[in-house]
C-alpha cells in the first residue's frame, strides 16, 4: 500500500482529526521544545521521537499533585528531580526556581482546582544512540492532567496485594527517578492479571523494596511504623513527609529492612504514594493483615497528610 507524502498543513489537519478519550483529562501542556504553554493540548502532547527520552529512557520525572489550588510537597519533588537528573549527569535546563514558576503558569493556564502535575526531565532531541552526548540540549516537559483519587471504599475496607516476580532494579538506579519504568509497567500489569490492587517487590536477600509506584510500610508488632532502607528504594515524599509528621504526633518509627515474614505478622500495611496519601492494606496473598480490617495508625497518618497538604504552595 503506498503511503501518502504529507506537507505542514496536512499533518496539522490529520492531528486536529484525531481522537483520544484522555485527552478530555490533560488540561495544560509546557514544552522548551515548543518554547510555551499549550491550553487543551489534545494533539500537540508530543515530544520529537529522536528525543532520548522516547527512544532510551534517557530523562527523569517526579509528580505531584495539586489540591485546592496548593502544590503539595513541591520543593522536595524539585529537590529529587534535580538530584535524580545529577545521577545520570543530565544538566537542568533551567534553575529549579524558573522550574517552579513555570510549573505555576502552567497551572494557572490549566485553571483547575485540583490536578496532577507531571514533570519530564529529558536529555533532548538528536541521534537514535544511546550517546547521550548526541542530543542537543536538555528538554522540559509539564502536563497539568486530573487527579483521579481512589474510591472511598479502598480507603474504609483497604487494599489486596501480592508479591511480584519481577525483578527488582538493582544498585542505585532505585534511588533515580527516570523514565526507563519496564520493571514498574511489569509489575503493574502482574496486579491486574490478578485482579490485585498492587504487587510489591522484594530483593535477592528477601527483604521488602517498594511497589510499581508506591512505598510499602508496616506497622510491626512492637507499634513501630517502620519502612525499608532507601538505598534499595525511591525515597518517596509522601512516605518521608508522612514519617516527619508521624514523629511530630508522637508515633514510633524506624528505618530497618523488612522480611515477608515482617510484612505477614505486622499489625498494619500500609502503601503511601503521592496520588494514595496514606492506604491501608487488608490482604497479602489471600491472606488476611492482622485481623483483615484497616487499622487505627493508618487512620491517624492519612489524616495528617490530608490536613498538611493545605499547607502548599498556592497558585
Amino acid at each position: 500500500m503506498a503511503q501518502p507524502i504529507l506537507d505542514s498543513e496536512s499533518i496539522l489537519k490529520s492531528l486536529h482529526s484525531k481522537q483520544n478519550p484522555f485527552w478530555s483529562q490533560y488540561y495544560a501542556f509546557y514544552s522548551s521544545w515548543y518554547g510555551g504553554i499549550v491550553k487543551d493540548p489534545g494533539p500537540f502532547l508530543l515530544l520529537p521521537v529522536d528525543d532520548h527520552i522516547v527512544h532510551r529512557g534517557d530523562g527523569v520525572f517526579e509528580a505531584l499533585k495539586s489540591v485546592d489550588r496548593k502544590i503539595y510537597l513541591l520543593e522536595p519533588h524539585l529537590h529529587r528531580l534535580r538530584d535524580s537528573a545529577e545521577r545520570i549527569g543530565l544538566s537542568l535546563p533551567m534553575t529549579l526556581q524558573e522550574i517552579e514558576q513555570t510549573i505555576i503558569q502552567t497551572l494557572k493556564v490549566a485553571d483547575r482546582t485540583e490536578t496532577l502535575v507531571r514533570i519530564f526531565l529529558s536529555r533532548g532531541p538528536g541521534g537514535f544512540t544511546t550517546n547521550p552526548y548526541d542530543s542537543v540540549a536538555s528538554q522540559l516537559y509539564v502536563i497539568i492532567t486530573k487527579f483521579n483519587p481512589l474510591s472511598v471504599e479502598k480507603y474504609r475496607d483497604g487494599i489486596k496485594i501480592g508479591k511480584s516476580l519481577i525483578p527488582v532494579k538493582e544498585g542505585w538506579f532505585p534511588q533515580i527517578k527516570s523514565c526507563n519504568y519496564l520493571p514498574n509497567v511489569l509489575m503493574k500489569k502482574e496486579a491486574v492479571d490478578r485482579g490485585l490492587d498492587f504487587t510489591i517487590s522484594f530483593d535477592a536477600s528477601g527483604f521488602l523494596a517498594e511497589s510499581s509506584t508506591e512505598n510499602i510500610v508496616i506497622v510491626d508488632q512492637n507499634d513501630i511504623l517502620t519502612h525499608p532502607p532507601l538505598d534499595k528504594i525511591l525515597k518517596g515524599t509522601t512516605m518521608t513527609r508522612c514519617f516527619e509528621l508521624a514523629k511530630k504526633a508522637g508515633i514510633k518509627t524506624a528505618i530497618r529492612p523488612i522480611s515477608e515474614n515482617d510484612l505477614r505478622n505486622a499489625k498494619e500495611v500500609m502503601m503511601m504514594g503521592t496520588t494514595l496519601n496514606v492506604l491501608p492494606v487488608t490482604s497479602y496473598e489471600a491472606q488476611p493483615i492482622a485481623d483483615g480490617r484497616v487499622g487505627d495508625q493508618s487512620k491517624i497518618l492519612l489524616k495528617l497528610i490530608e490536613d498538611d497538604t493545605q499547607r502548599g504552595t498556592a497558585y
